[in-house]
């Protein structure tokens, strides 16, 4: 009996299947064990030293090397330079503080791919500059940026804590340093006595450790007070000729302003308006001249405006 006429399309058809997938395994197989595949890629430099008496100076030369790779189409596609992959340049022993380092294929980490090798690395070698460690305790220096607002004023200067740090990195960077600088506090956000912390400022300080980092400053804020304050003494200072040196006026007022218990100690006997020396110069018997006045004694972070910015003097013949 002759078979259906369906039946012999559908053998057709089961043999294109079969043979169209026999050919699709053919070429994975191909892909997978065929002709190797290349590809570049620009690899960072990661240095390992070893040796913690020596330390790194800037960034090795090149700090980027181009490095061929060889392997499975597959594998080869799957490498991409945002991996992470670096080339780890291991130093063991430290010969010079200057050295020129072969590089070897095998410093590349190629796990997780099969059947990928290194084939070329250009340029075949780097430099590398070394240094001694060194470690020093270095002052920190207060720094601040704004001002308080109008209704403060400092009792006392910034203060920070610690006031000094151990700073360890290579000698030629470190033995630089009399003093180090923190980020800028800002004063303008201060609405009472308080404390801030902040960090030391290492920018363009190169490869150093800073030990604490983090520091706190105190700004000892008070209450702002302005003051009016009678009866200070106006003399002059020491001038060369013959004659008495006469000021007019004998006394001003000085108007103050600073924090509260600074402003309310200060007393008028304690301040005086000086008429300087050089102002004075050569001035002629009975001459009388406008001159400027210094007001001495007030304390540090109080201001002062004189009632008066000038005096008279006038030198009169001794009899």
């Amino acid at each position: 009996m002759a078979a259906p006429p369906y039946l012999g399309t559908l053998t057709r058809n089961g043999g294109l299947k079969l043979a169209a997938f026999g050919l699709a395994l053919f070429l994975w197989v191909l892909v997978r064990v065929g002709a190797p595949g290349e590809r570049d890629l620009l690899i960072p430099i990661d240095i390992r030293l070893d040796d913690p008496s020596w330390v790194v100076v800037g960034n090795p030369v090149p700090a980027t090397v181009l490095v061929r790779f060889r392997g499975p189409p597959t594998e080869i596609f799957r490498l991409t330079g945002l991996d992470g992959m670096s080339l780890a340049v291991p130093i063991a022993e430290v010969s010079d503080k200057e050295m020129t380092i072969p590089l070897q294929a095998g410093w590349v980490p190629l796990d997780g791919y099969r059947g990928v090798q290194v084939e070329d690395i250009v340029p075949s070698a780097i430099d590398v500059q070394l240094d001694r460690m060194a470690t020093r305790t270095i002052p920190v220096r207060v720094s601040a940026r704004g001002r308080l607002p109008d209704h403060l004023a400092l009792t006392r200067t910034l203060s920070v804590t610690p006031n000094l740090v151990r700073v360890s990195g290579a000698a030629r960077l470190v033995e630089q340093f009399d003093t180090l600088d923190i980020v800028p506090v800002d004063l303008s956000d201060v609405e009472e006595q308080t404390t801030v912390e902040t960090v030391v400022d290492t920018a363009g300080m190169g490869r150093v450790t800073v030990v604490p980092s983090v520091v706190t400053v105190r700004i000892p804020a008070e209450e702002s007070i302005e003051r009016l304050i009678s009866g200070v003494r106006v003399v002059a200072g020491p001038v060369f000729g013959r004659g008495l040196i006469e000021v007019l006026p004998q006394s001003i007022q000085i108007r103050v302003r600073g924090a509260r218990s600074r402003v309310s100690a200060m007393e008028a006997e304690f301040l005086r308006a000086v008429v300087p020396s050089d102002a004075m110069e050569n001035l002629g018997e009975v001459e009388r001249r406008r001159v400027p006045i210094e007001v001495e004694g007030v304390p540090s972070l109080v201001t002062w405006v004189p009632g008066a910015d000038s005096v008279v003097v006038r030198r009169w013949s001794e009899l």
